[in-house]
């Protein structure tokens, strides 16, 4: 059993306590459930939006201005010869975008699934707006394990650094120790959350992908623009065949959040919209990869939007993918923010209307 004394079993089942709740936990409940629901655009929300977006920009407006990236070039022009590849890439995803949102369009509201109520966790009423936390809280993994862990890889990653392995090395000895308690508690979680849990996943990969370019933007700033010193944590991995099965795979999977939850989840939209935007840049690039190598390595790689581009723009490849990334990122941890919200706003809808019910 996880949870306060109302009590939630490990399939997610709200079951009765041992011990009826009282008239004074019902009226709390009742009187929290509203401070639960998710407010998609308030003024704080599209305050908080603007302060992450402004780093982020300062730092593309910075590097596009006073270090651009140096890396091959085509001759004026030369990259619109390939504007029917950019204009099939983008006719797919809108193509797959249509499909899906007629089809969801045509489904009818799902109820909440049983297996995403989440736990009611003892709530303070002056904390409600960080219930929404209790998704994230370790189930099966007791505290002295996850101390154990950190100090595994807090020494793995110092002894590989001082014994001056490469970046990617050292990145992979400091996640090691956490896989086998990441997948541990991803189980309980998708056994207790449902689909929330795998929501919960995809935005954890995501903002570690965020990383990864945020590493080569650095690099490129330290290194003068030098495209060939920057290549992120795991640069065997920077081709374009992996960045089209990731991307590919955040592009589907997100359409497959919105099948679940989007109805009641407008960031998750906007989300959507910007991986779709981000999937053409990664169909066409991918397409040109296989097709047309020594196009690509004259300068094809700008993609579309890339300074040099079919259609072109200001940013160079790194500095625009980072921007695509960004524009993914912070919507989707929004998304999941909101949707644990709406999961527990649910939960406490219930576990109240089962107070009242046991009250009659």
């Amino acid at each position: 059993m996880v949870g306060d004394s109302g009590g939630v079993g490990m399939q997610g089942t709200l079951v009765a306590a041992p011990v009826q709740p009282s008239a004074l936990r019902a009226s709390l409940l009742a009187s929290l459930a509203p401070s639960f629901e998710p407010r998609p655009f308030s003024y704080r929300r599209m305050l908080a939006v603007g302060g992450l977006l402004a780093p982020p920009a300062a730092l593309l407006v910075y590097g596009t201005l006073s270090v651009p990236v140096r890396a091959p070039v085509l001759l004026a022009g030369e990259a619109r010869g390939h504007w029917p590849v950019a204009a099939l890439a983008a006719l797919v995803v809108v193509a797959v975008d249509a499909a899906w949102l007629i089809v969801l369009l045509r489904r009818r509201a799902a109820p909440p699934s049983p297996r995403a109520a989440l736990m009611v966790p003892p709530i303070r009423p002056g904390r409600a707006s960080l219930a929404a936390l209790a998704v994230l809280r370790p189930e099966l993994v007791p505290s002295r394990v996850i101390a154990i862990t950190a100090a595994t890889s807090a020494a793995m990653l110092a002894a590989a650094a001082v014994m001056a392995f490469p970046l990617w090395v050292i990145a992979a000895l400091t996640i090691a120790p956490w896989l086998p308690l990441l997948s541990v508690e991803g189980l309980a979680k998708y056994q207790h959350y449902g689909c929330l849990a795998l929501f919960g996943a995809i935005t954890l990969l995501q903002i570690g992908h965020l990383g990864e370019h945020t590493t080569q933007v650095s690099q490129l700033l330290m290194r003068s623009g030098d495209l060939s010193r920057a290549r992120g944590v795991f640069g065997q991995l920077d081709f374009e065949t992996v960045h089209f099965v990731w991307d590919t795979g955040i592009w589907l999977g997100l359409g497959l959040l919105l099948y679940r939850f989007g109805a009641r989840n407008p960031w998750l939209w906007i989300c959507f919209a910007a991986a779709s935007l981000h999937e053409v840049e990664h169909i066409y690039l991918f397409s040109v990869y296989r097709s047309d190598l020594a196009f690509y390595t004259r300068g094809g790689l700008a993609g579309v939007m890339g300074s040099g581009g079919v259609v072109g723009s200001p940013l160079g490849r790194p500095y625009l993918h980072f921007a695509y990334n960004v524009c993914v990122v912070i919507p989707m941890v929004i998304a999941f923010w909101d949707q644990s919200r709406q999961v527990l706003a649910d939960s406490v809808a219930r576990l109240s209307s089962g107070v009242a019910s046991q009250r009659r």
